[in-house]
């Protein structure tokens, strides 16, 4: 493993150490679960000091790449966690994207997720059934003047969530959800504008509709559809 660490030029002597992770994790020479050389054979492998391996290692711990773990070592992560997710999020509000950006992405994420869902339908009758009772549960939400914007907010938000899950795709499911969080603000003011998550109830209905017949041009037509109601509360916001 010790070899695999070269130096590079140009670059400081912290991004070296960070690069030369990061290409070995994506040339795959380092797996999830793997162990990494201690800091002294880095530093020696790299031709740096000690002091900007410990750095590059604070860097990569902070995106949750790595796991360090007393008495025993350092480690690539092998799981999705918290760190990654927030990184996600912060790149993505770093882009800074416009409204017709976002609302085409979000469309052709949930397309290909409706499309995950019917076809792993025969994978997902708990997940299907956990989305049919939160439509019954936001329109329980609707009937009751105490509901709050949170609780309407937060019912959505869990839809979306499931209905990830629902594809089968781990991968997605997780870019997705860091998407879904990150509109969370937006999900909050459509439910105070909009009436009692009418809209909500009328794009969720249609979309598990969709699924429940594996109609695939339905399901595009629900995404569409409920991409246009979202984009046109969100333009009257700005």
């Amino acid at each position: 493993m010790t070899n695999s660490f070269e130096p590079r030029k140009k670059e400081s002597a912290v991004d070296i150490v960070v690069n030369s992770i990061k290409s070995l994790i994506l040339d795959k020479k380092l797996k999830p679960g793997d162990k990494l050389p201690t800091e002294l054979e880095i530093a020696q492998g790299l031709e740096v000091s000690r002091g900007s391996v410990r750095e590059a290692m604070k860097i990569l711990s902070a995106f949750g790449i790595i796991e360090v773990k007393v008495g025993s070592g350092t480690y690539i992560s092998d799981r999705m966690n918290n760190k990654m997710a927030d990184s996600f999020i912060f790149s993505f509000l770093a882009a800074n994207p416009d409204m017709n950006q976002f609302v085409e992405f979000r469309k052709l994420m949930e397309r290909d997720i409706l499309e995950m869902v019917i076809a792993h339908y025969d994978e997902n009758e708990e997940d299907r059934k956990i989305l049919a009772q939160n439509i019954e549960q936001l329109k329980e939400l609707k009937a009751n003047p105490d509901a709050t914007t949170e609780e309407l907010a937060s019912n959505d938000m869990e839809f979306h969530k499931t209905l990830a899950r629902a594809s089968k795709n781990l991968l997605l499911e997780r870019i997705y959800g860091c998407m879904i969080d990150f509109l969370w603000p937006s999900l909050k003011y459509i439910h105070s504008t909009e009436k009692k998550g009418a809209n909500a109830e009328e794009s969720h209905s249609l979309m598990l509709e969709a699924i429940e017949l594996k109609d695939r041009d339905k399901a595009i037509e629900a995404v569409d559809t409920a991409s246009l109601s979202w984009a046109s509360v969100m333009d009257r916001a700005e």
